[in-house]
């Protein structure tokens, strides 16, 4: 797939995870680390965000009641592209005034809501589709990747001076194991076949008869 514009920001950190700052000196092209983020990728779809109210009294008095402006809202996903849509209760597509992709963070109706924010500010519920991934397991296959490159890398000795080239495969799979361990911590549910099912029994009438009992899955 072609290099998207909206994963500039992300390729960019990716650059840095793996020590592989863009110019003509780098091992990867950004299609090829893109490719690695996409398999990483999480399609996101009407996610519920998790509203943060600032509860503001606008009146500076103690016997003027707090209001609660909606300004700030939350995914509990991190790094997303950047063409991410926000819509609201209606599913109206909605202009974030700032928007904080690599923490999931949208503001509306104002930046600072205890200094100028309006009420209500944005109602909630306020959906988020878009498209996250984890850039650290990006980063481990990519630094694995490098350790692949270096396999043939050899030790020797020259003009009484040692070289120990080899080195450099140890540390890339040191550092893959190191963004190994900072991955999404993912789960998988698991069913077993080798247990019997749990059964209740439910009396039902058959035959006008109360003493007959059938068995159903609940």
């Amino acid at each position: 797939m072609t290099v998207r514009s909206t994963m500039a920001a992300i390729i960019a950190e990716t650059r840095l995870l793996i020590n592989d700052p863009a110019g003509g000196s780098q091992l990867f092209t950004d299609q090829q680390i893109q490719d690695h983020l996409d398999d990483t990728r999480d399609d996101v779809r009407y996610e519920l965000l998790t509203s943060a109210p600032s509860i503001v009294n606008l009146g500076e008095q103690t016997s003027t009641p707090a209001d609660y402006i909606w300004a700030d809202y939350f995914s509990k996903y991190h790094w997303w592209e950047s063409d991410c849509v926000i819509q609201d209760g209606h599913f109206i597509v909605l202009t974030p005034l700032a928007s904080d992709f690599i923490v999931g963070h949208w503001q509306f109706d104002s930046l600072t809501p205890f200094v100028d924010g309006t009420v209500p500010g944005q109602y909630p519920p306020l959906f988020a589709t878009g498209k996250t991934y984890d850039i650290n397991l990006a980063a481990s296959t990519l630094w694995r990747f490098r350790a692949a490159s270096l396999a043939t890398a050899y030790d020797f000795t020259a003009d009484g001076q040692t070289f120990h080239r080899s080195q450099q495969m140890a540390m890339c799979l040191k550092m893959s194991d190191y963004y190994a361990c900072r991955a999404r911590v993912r789960t998988l549910p698991v069913m077993r076949d080798d247990l019997v099912h749990v059964y209740h029994a439910e009396e039902l009438s058959v035959l006008d008869s109360n003493r007959d009992v059938i068995r159903g899955e609940q």
